[in-house]
């Protein structure tokens, strides 16, 4: 009989990765197969909420939202297609897309942006774990993405002040119903995108 090598059981790595979810305060999440060498096309589909996580650890609420009918299928999205993420999002590195995924807490309804845990270095400890832990699925491997803009300055102190812009991808409808912001990472893996993002709300 095969013994199992050192490093979590699948259910306890499902497990903690749905945890880190719910401690970046992640509105929408969504993973999705890859299947082309030109990985926006996934993305796209991921995004259309076309797929489901290879994996099985997406939980259905995260994808499911209450506005999302025929008239408006891709809410709180439009219909992002392959050339528009190409013309509208940023490439990262691993730390880089590390200290956006933990700076997801931030990103609530009706709040604004500040370093992840600025004056409680537990929380910022937490939440830099939780990002990590969300990213890892991905691989040493995996590319990262995000609509975020003008990121040359790095991650120092204050960037998100003096050089933090948007592309929102927000649809119409979902811009009528007041979010009127929308912040999000892309992570890509030879076999898998995934989507986490968040809103704020006017």
């Amino acid at each position: 009989m095969l013994e199992r090598g050192p490093g979590p059981s699948p259910a306890a790595e499902r497990q903690e990765w749905q945890q880190a979810l719910v401690t970046l305060g992640c509105q929408l999440a969504a993973v999705g197969p890859r299947q082309h060498e030109d990985w926006l096309v996934d993305a796209a589909a991921v995004l259309q909420f076309r797929t489901r996580d290879p994996r099985g650890w997406l939980l259905d609420a995260h994808t499911r939202w209450p506005e999302r009918t025929r008239h408006s299928p891709y809410y709180p999205f439009d219909r992002l297609e392959p050339h528009h993420l190409d013309q509208h999002l940023e490439l990262l590195t691993h730390e880089t897309a590390v200290e956006l995924t933990a700076l997801h807490w931030a990103a609530t309804p009706y709040g604004g942006f500040e370093p992840p845990g600025a004056s409680d270095p537990e929380r910022r400890r937490r939440l830099e774990s939780g990002a990590r832990t969300l990213l890892a699925r991905f691989g040493p491997d995996a590319e990262y993405a995000t609509n975020a803009e003008d990121l040359s300055g790095g991650t120092e102190a204050h960037w998100y002040r003096d050089g933090f812009s948007l592309s929102c991808f927000a649809g119409v409808d979902a811009q009528r119903d007041g979010l009127i912001s929308d912040f999000g990472i892309l992570a890509v893996s030879d076999t898998e995108v995934g989507a986490f993002w968040n809103f704020l709300i006017d």
